[in-house]
């Protein structure tokens, strides 16, 4: 009986040293497979910060707003006017938007301080060309007479 007592002595000591290299190993493995295929770590490019992109794309609708300003004086086509207003309103949008940015310095509040006003003085030109209810029915009742010296305005 010591015998069989001895083998199964051997057996456990056996099983119990057969689970702990079997933890060990499952444990390594978990532990490398977890690093495994992921790639090694770069650089990460940083884009143009979010106050930079917003603030050109501010200024290019307001140069969009000035060109099409600009248009409705070579062609008198009242729908520039407003194409001219929304552009600007596009441009004071995205100026507010730099509020939201992670990156915002001093400059950017300058300069968007710099682009509430030049937006408001466009604005404010822009209504001064738009007619006014008054104006557009004047001219409908003489729209014969001006036909001829307002060929362009007349659509």
């Amino acid at each position: 009986m010591t015998h069989t007592h001895h083998l199964n002595n051997k057996h456990r000591k056996f099983q119990i040293s057969m689970k702990r290299i079997l933890i060990f190993i499952f444990t390594a493995g978990f532990l490398t497979s977890c690093s495994w295929g992921t790639p090694t770590r770069t650089q990460i490019k940083i884009s143009p910060s979010c106050a930079e992109v917003r603030l050109d794309s501010a200024f290019d609708f307001h140069q969009q707003a000035k060109d099409f300003h600009r248009s409705f004086y070579k062609t008198r086509k009242e729908s520039e006017l407003f194409f001219a207003w929304y552009s600007a309103e596009d441009s004071l949008f995205m100026a507010n938007s730099i509020r939201r940015c992670y990156d915002k310095k001093n400059k950017h509040f300058n300069a968007v301080k710099n682009l509430y006003r030049k937006n408001n003085t466009l604005k404010r030109l822009i209504v001064q060309n738009m007619r006014q209810d008054s104006q557009s029915k004047l001219s409908e009742l003489y729209l014969e007479d001006y036909r001829e010296i307002f060929v362009r305005d007349i659509q």
